[in-house]
């Protein structure tokens, strides 16, 4: 009688233990589904499912490439916030077009020939006066000139151009063309020495990145302003259909409506350095 006691209460033992596991599998189960999403993609924050609803209730598509602090890009999808392939290499600002335009020896230049092939549009003895008549020098002289140090394509036959003066101390302005003429010059106190211009991919807008952050202008270089809600942003682009426009901040992407900055703004919780956006995934990345 002893020993079959002692089996019942071992197999009793056994059954609470088993149910207890059972228990135990359930509840960490439930953890899995009902807990924070664990973050897979770099600098994407947890639980970024509001973003994700927000993002496909407008429409949102297409392909964020972005670098990270370290230079290395990733990519992931609108609007599912999934990463997808990116380039490899290391760039700490995703390639952007500038519509075959460039500068070389300070002439603005179209390169859509072909490699090693370039085609002055505005040599720099033609743009030093026509800057400087834009400045208000009525009969400029030789101590006026100017040079192209970047230029991007706004369509057909506009160009926006960052120049410096040839005298000291040195002015950067930026330029307007159409075609081969000057149609607007923005003094330094406007462009407050930006480094560089990027234009949205039809070239409706460009932004111009200073060393205090960015700048925002239309297809005529009359200057925007950003969403009130988005302070100190240091990346921007737009999507291929330009509808949309992305701006980034030290944690987050801030993606609005194009023309209507003011609008409704949908918050992506994702530190990156710099941005492009593109249609799909390793499309050509601008």
């Amino acid at each position: 009688m002893q020993r079959w006691l002692t089996l019942l209460v071992v197999v009793g033992l056994a059954a609470l233990g088993l149910a207890a596991a059972v228990d135990a599998l359930r509840g960490e189960e439930q953890v899995r589904q009902s807990g924070p999403r664990t973050p897979t993609i770099p600098g994407l924050a947890d639980e970024p499912e509001q973003a994700i609803r927000q993002l496909r209730d407008a429409g949102v598509t297409g392909v964020l490439t972005y670098a990270d602090d370290d230079c290395r890009l990733h990519a992931v999808s609108l609007p599912e916030l999934e990463a997808v392939r990116a380039p490899a290499f290391q760039m700490c600002r995703p390639a952007t077009s500038t519509g075959g335009l460039g500068a070389v020896d300070g002439d603005v230049v179209w390169s859509g020939l072909g490699f090693g092939t370039v085609q002055v549009v505005v040599a720099e003895e033609e743009l030093g006066p026509q800057v400087a008549r834009g400045l208000g020098s009525v009969r400029p002289g030789e101590d006026e000139g100017f040079r192209a140090v970047q230029a991007v394509a706004l369509g057909e036959q506009r160009a926006a151009v960052l120049a410096d003066s040839t005298y000291e101390p040195r002015e950067r302005v930026l330029v307007l063309l159409e075609g081969d003429r000057v149609v607007l010059v923005q003094p330094r106190w406007v462009i407050r020495d930006a480094r560089f211009l990027r234009p949205s991919p039809n070239g409706t807008y460009f932004a111009a990145f200073t060393p205090e952050g960015l700048l925002w202008f239309d297809r005529d270089a009359d200057p925007l302003a950003f969403p009130a809600a988005v302070r100190s942003p240091h990346a921007v682009t737009w999507s291929p259909d330009e509808r949309w426009m992305a701006l980034a901040t030290a944690e987050s992407v801030y993606v609005f409506p194009s023309d209507r900055p003011n609008g409704r703004i949908i918050r992506i919780p994702l530190a990156v350095r710099d941005l492009d956006w593109s249609a799909s995934a390793l499309a050509d990345t601008r």
